[in-house]
């Protein structure tokens, strides 16, 4: 009976189009309608959900500042310049060196037969004992000394360049010293020499001072005596 009932129901609604379009609406009302429900309340959360984080940024945003300006803090501390370490006050300037040798050459060098040994007496005042030793060894000694003070030699200097070329780390300066020296004796033509030596000037309580000297000179004749 109830079968019956049902095949008259679905034959009547399979022949009236418009009531069969209002069972289908019907059954889409009842499985459609509920899912947007469902759809509209995610959406809702995830909006809160967005509007959360939104809220959330900017509390990270001002611990990021907030660490960004800590950290200039810290590296500024860092940074601070310590202790400078102290100038040595025993530092010889090189262009001081340069003309203090130009000024002990004036006097060192000269072998002009009125002012030579006057000359070499300054000179050594302003060397230590070594070096002065080391000077008369190679440019004064007492053969070249008597021969220049009785006029039986002569002899004249001329330099080409003073020029500093060393620090060392007590302070003092190595000073290249170049030149050329003409000996002649009164019989024999004259012979020049290549010289190259190394001076060693150093500071002292009072001034500066030669404390050192190599020679490095080469003869560029061997025909002298001297």
């Amino acid at each position: 009976m109830i079968q019956e009932i049902i095949r008259a129901i679905i034959s009547r609604v399979m022949q009236d189009k418009i009531l069969m379009g209002l069972v289908i609406l019907g059954v889409l009302a009842v499985f459609v309608v509920p899912n947007v429900g469902n759809d509209e309340k995610p959406s809702g959360h995830g909006a809160e959900g967005a509007h959360g984080t939104s809220a959330g940024a900017p509390a990270e945003s001002a611990q990021a500042v907030g660490h960004g300006q800590g950290a200039p803090t810290a590296a500024t501390g860092a940074g601070a310049p310590g202790t400078a370490a102290a100038p040595n006050p025993n530092q010889v300037d090189p262009k001081l060196a340069e003309e203090f040798v130009k000024f002990w050459m004036g006097g060192a060098m000269d072998y002009n037969t009125a002012t030579a040994v006057n000359s070499h007496k300054e000179a050594a005042k302003w060397m230590t004992p070594e070096a002065e030793q080391a000077f008369q060894s190679n440019f004064w000694s007492p053969d070249i000394a008597n021969g220049i003070a009785s006029g039986q030699l002569r002899a004249a200097f001329q330099p080409i360049s003073v020029q500093p070329q060393a620090l060392n780390p007590d302070g003092s300066i190595v000073v290249a010293l170049t030149g050329t020296l003409v000996l002649q004796q009164s019989t024999v033509r004259p012979v020049t020499h290549q010289i190259v030596m190394d001076l060693l000037v150093r500071k002292e309580t009072d001034s500066l001072r030669i404390a050192g000297l190599y020679n490095r000179s080469y003869v560029m004749q061997t025909n002298s005596p001297y």
